[in-house]
């Protein structure tokens, strides 16, 4: 099983081969044909629980996923049924991604959610590459940033493009990091990323020491519907879900159970 260390390395040798063929400064040059940034803070702090709405092939702890639909599709089913947000894995080696995918979902006409760049980003040149590509949104992890100055410095650079940070933390060391780094958007991730262990009772601790003025999103081993009403009782926002779409029968049904709407219509009926 490949863990966190592995996939940073790997993403070090990754960013220094993207630096040969495009320069910062190349990239920074195609910023101005992206396309206009969508709200994604705006989008979790609609009533009720937001749904951020994943798209991978692959992970290290699953292997692949159904792959029924293209990315595009999918976000499509996303966007018609009721997700608030789309988070596309630009990670290729290990979740079967890209910049390439991430910039197809963003920029597709019939696409109008803002789109997360979901990677490890460790180094700002993956910041530039996001917004280039047409991104809403980044998701920075505090652990694999590591230092605070710079975690400080990426939320910084965010912001200044526009765009919004996710910020991820796996222990309240962690989310203290974000809370001092000035994060809007916080998320807990019930998934280590070193062991891919899940813990959905360890949100509630840490959900306590981040302020109420900060959106928070409960990520990673949600499994049903049951498990969203228990987020939104621990004062989640939001909810990042990606296997338990991606391997439902029925996509568009699934997606719509974990959004709210298909108990809404039984109410209703």
């Amino acid at each position: 099983m490949y863990m966190l260390n592995e996939i940073i390395a790997n993403k070090r040798v990754e960013i220094d081969e993207k630096k040969r063929v495009r320069t910062l400064e190349d990239l920074q040059g195609k910023l101005r044909e992206a396309r206009p940034v969508r709200d994604f803070y705006s989008a979790l702090q609609m009533p009720g629980i937001s749904l951020i709405a994943e798209i991978k092939r692959k992970s290290p702890s699953k292997g692949e996923f159904p792959s029924q639909f293209t990315a595009t599709e999918l976000a499509r089913i996303y966007s018609q049924n009721g997700a608030r947000a789309i988070s596309v894995l630009a990670d290729e080696k290990f979740f079967g991604g890209g910049a390439h995918v991430v910039e197809r979902v963003a920029n597709d006409p019939a696409v109008h959610l803002p789109v997360m760049y979901k990677e490890f980003i460790i180094d700002p040149y993956q910041i530039y590459e996001a917004r280039s590509v047409g991104a809403d949104a980044v998701l920075l992890i505090v652990r694999s940033i590591g230092d605070s100055g710079l975690l400080s410095e990426m939320i910084s650079t965010v912001h200044d493009l526009g765009m919004q940070a996710l910020v991820e933390c796996f222990t309240i060391k962690e989310a203290a990091a974000a809370v001092e780094a000035k994060a809007r958007i916080i998320g807990v991730n019930n998934r280590d990323l070193q062991t891919f262990e899940v813990d959905l009772k360890r949100s509630e601790e840490i959900r306590s020491i981040i302020p109420d003025t900060t959106l928070t999103v409960s990520e990673s081993g949600l499994s049903n519907p049951a498990d969203v009403v228990e987020a939104q009782n621990r004062g989640f926002d939001a909810i990042l879900v990606g296997e338990a779409l991606l391997k439902a029968d029925d996509i568009t049904r699934r997606v719509r159970e974990f959004a709210g709407l298909e108990i809404i219509e039984h109410q209703n009926g």
